[in-house]
């Protein structure tokens, strides 16, 4: 289950409106639809105040969904770096027309090490 559909559930459990909700922990309703609908990706303050109004931690459950994507993206860069090691060392490589190739997989790689790319927020369809 999504971030926003387990704080629309829980809301809704504790028979909390989206009003009340929002009201209580000092966002707009708008915000409080925008993230159960998958419109926005909740800042760490939103789900601070969220979680204090409905007793759930829902910052815990966010961070847990975006280390899951880390750990992703960082085999993905995994295996791109042997496919890229085993171009450079074994096949014929030509510098002047895939320098690219080796340029792009640097910066992702810095990316990941950094901790600096992440995934926007799935919007619901």
């Amino acid at each position: 289950m999504k971030l926003g559909e387990q704080i629309k559930a829980t809301r809704a459990a504790q028979g909390v409106t989206q009003k009340s909700l929002a009201e209580a922990s000092g966002l707009t309703e708008r915000t409080i639809q925008r993230i159960e609908n998958h419109e926005v990706e909740p800042s760490a303050h939103s789900l601070r105040r969220i979680s204090h109004v409905l007793g759930e931690d829902f910052l815990t459950a966010k961070m847990k969904q975006q280390r899951r994507l880390q750990r992703l993206f960082s085999g993905i860069i995994a295996i791109w770096t042997l496919a890229v090691a085993y171009n450079v060392l074994f096949s014929p490589f030509d510098w002047t027309q895939r320098w690219y190739e080796v340029l792009i997989w640097f910066f992702c790689l810095i990316g990941v090490v950094s901790g600096e790319i992440q995934f926007a927020y799935p919007r619901k369809k």
